[in-house]
């Protein structure tokens, strides 16, 4: 039975080399197409890592013909060098990645390069190194795969993924073992635990690969998702989408009788600003206000920049007071507001409020005219004010 498990490791090595190699020019081709930055860090960061890992392959295959600091020293230090750069990218696919884990994995990775080194030029032995090198990629590896295996925004296929990763570390610590009672074993040497270690290796890199890429492009796609219905300058709703969204609402309201309001703002005096002031502050006014609006809903309310300087609100469940309560909430918030760029200015708003039953007879467009329209009396009547309008058909 064992001789069936048993395989020519030094064999495997050219296998494994190709495969890395391969992997790495999928994922160039990857990254050369990805639209977003952060994705093509991460990818960038998987590059790498396979590229060690290939180097690593290659002179490992040479041991007996290379010298030791190459073939050993510098091989082993490319191999932890991978899985240190592999830990990272695991990190940020699932999103994990803060400063103490960045931190922890460096930790380990530079302890067990200098250790490996140190305890190669003094312990030259073939199972201390396989028992070095082993513990050191554990170390390097324990905290993505257990986050990888645990986290709670990990799906089925990543879950699959870390699984291949936890046979592989456990294996490792076999052969950690293995390392200290046979100290003169070497890499090459046959056994049922290398070859169940080298090809679970193999494995993990034909499914992760896979993995990876249906996992980015899972990211990709949301992120996609968001640019299309996000507004770049302020980061709320943009019309579209909240058109579409409230608009939903709208018939379930209309549906049960549910009452609701609109809210139209626009921001007063916003083009002298622009001039005055420039463009950029009148960007970071508008991502200001559309972050005050949004701290005075409740999570059930929509809010979108609607166009220009203007907001829209939907407040579902709300009648006339409440809504007015809304809006002066609105109002208070954005006047007391100040910026660290120009401390003497403050925003105004004109918000207009349409309210009552005759809104669930219209359509939605026609309710976010009629808010506009108490929005324009708001204006008329000197800005920095609340007009509230009772719908009328």
């Amino acid at each position: 039975m064992e001789k069936v498990i048993f395989i020519d490791i030094n064999a495997l090595f050219p296998t494994l080399f190709w495969g890395n190699i391969i992997s790495l020019v999928f994922l160039v081709i990857f990254r050369g197409k990805s639209i977003l930055s952060k994705e093509s860090q991460l990818t960038k960061f998987l590059v790498v890592a396979r590229l060690c890992h290939a180097f690593y392959y290659f002179v490992a295959s040479g041991r007996d013909i290379l010298p030791d600091w190459l073939s050993v020293n510098m091989g082993n230090t490319l191999m932890l060098t991978g899985f240190f750069f592999e830990a990272h990218a695991i990190m940020r696919l699932i999103k994990e990645n803060t400063k103490r884990t960045d931190a922890t994995m460096r930790t380990a990775f530079i302890a067990f390069v200098v250790t490996f080194n140190v305890v190669e030029a003094f312990m030259p032995l073939g199972g201390i190194r396989i028992t070095t090198a082993s513990v050191g990629v554990v170390a390097i590896m324990a905290l993505p795969v257990a986050r990888m295996l645990l986290s709670r925004d990990s799906g089925a296929l990543t879950r699959s993924t870390a699984m291949i990763y936890c046979v592989f570390l456990i294996l490792l610590l076999g052969r950690a073992v293995y390392g200290v009672q046979n100290q003169n074993a070497g890499i090459l040497a046959t056994n049922v635990l290398h070859s169940i270690t080298f090809i679970t290796q193999l494995l993990q890199l034909i499914i992760a690969l896979p993995a990876y890429s249906l996992i980015l492009k899972g990211y990709a796609d949301e992120a996609l998702l968001l640019m299309a219905t996000t507004d770049r300058v302020t980061g709320s709703t943009n019309r579209h989408a909240f058109m579409d969204a409230a608009g939903a609402v709208y018939k379930n309201c209309r549906r049960y009788r549910i009452p609701f309001a609109v809210l139209f703002i626009d921001i007063d005096s916003f083009k002298s600003m622009n001039d005055q002031y420039g463009h950029r502050f009148g960007d970071s006014v508008l991502a200001r206000v559309a972050a005050l609006i949004d701290k005075c809903l409740r999570d059930s309310d929509l809010s979108c920049r609607y166009g220009g300087d203007e907001f829209v609100v939907m407040l579902s469940r709300s009648d006339g007071p409440a809504a007015e309560l809304v809006a002066k909430r609105i109002l208070d918030e954005v006047r007391a507001t100040r910026f660290e760029e120009h401390p003497e200015f403050s925003v105004t708003l004109s918000i207009g409020v349409a309210f009552g039953e005759t809104l669930l007879d219209m359509s939605f467009e026609e309710a976010i005219n009629a808010a506009d329209e108490a929005m324009y009396r708001a204006k008329r009547a000197g800005c920095d004010r609340i007009e509230m309008g009772a719908a009328e058909q």
